[in-house]
């Protein structure tokens, strides 16, 4: 598969210095998503059948209600996803009635199933996918052909979280050649390692600091790192307020 390449965000994220460069490019492109959806997109005819299919998930409907930038965007992409999702509920549901209670039985599954499916579908996720994605193959294209120096960058890079190492390794095995994939390994196994015992031991000082007799000992690069170890392990960037 091909993907667009996207050098300059994918330099800035690892610039940025934070635990997971596709967490931060994940959060931007979530919150440009969430802004595209708030705008006038709503009034183009083939967005709204769009919205009207799939609408969105239960992480996404609040952000775009906080966001209080256009209710009645929202209120309209509402009004046509709810109608044609409860119609569908109502005539599936029909279906069922009248029949043997083994076809009763597969048929509440299979309608549970399809409800659970829809209700997971999101137009928001789903271009976060494919955005993460193109990122995923730029940061292994510029490690590959190593250009300006990447593969340096990536070496002193603060690694990845689980939620995110996860499709790194898959497009790793699609888009690396074989040599270069044992090579990439070495190098991210390397990079977690560090990072792993780096952000172990702030953790645990953390943990220490809460103890009366560290009170008055510097607190050094563990402050943040609840925050930064919760991030490390779900994808999440949290800031305490």
């Amino acid at each position: 598969m091909k993907y667009k390449l996207e050098t300059i965000p994918v330099w800035d994220a690892f610039d940025a210095e934070g635990e997971c460069p596709f967490c931060l490019l994940e959060q931007k492109a979530e919150e440009g998503y969430v802004k595209f959806f708030m705008g006038n997109s709503v009034m183009v005819p083939e967005m709204r059948v769009e919205v009207n299919k799939t609408g969105f998930c239960r992480t996404h409907y609040p952000m775009l209600f906080n966001t209080r930038a256009n209710r009645h965007a929202l209120g309209l992409m509402t009004h046509t996803h709810f109608s044609t999702a409860f119609m569908e509920c109502g005539k599936g549901l029909k279906k069922l009635a009248g029949g043997t209670k083994r076809d009763l039985k597969r048929g509440l599954a299979q309608l549970a199933e399809k409800f659970r499916r829809d209700t997971d579908e999101c137009m928001i996720c789903s271009r976060i996918e494919e955005t993460l994605k193109r990122y995923l193959f730029t940061a292994l294209y510029l490690w590959k052909k190593d250009e300006e120096g990447f593969r340096g960058r990536y070496a002193s890079s603060k690694g990845f979280c689980r939620h995110h190492l996860s499709p790194l390794l898959e497009m790793a095995g699609e888009v690396l050649p074989g040599k270069l994939q044992g090579e990439w390994i070495v190098a991210t196994a390397e990079l977690m390692e560090a990072n792993t015992e780096r952000l172990d031991g702030e953790l645990f000082w953390y943990t220490q600091k809460f103890d009366f007799q560290n009170d008055d000992k510097p607190w050094g690069t563990a402050k943040d790192a609840l925050e930064r170890g919760i991030q490390k392990l779900e994808g999440t960037i949290l800031k305490d307020p």
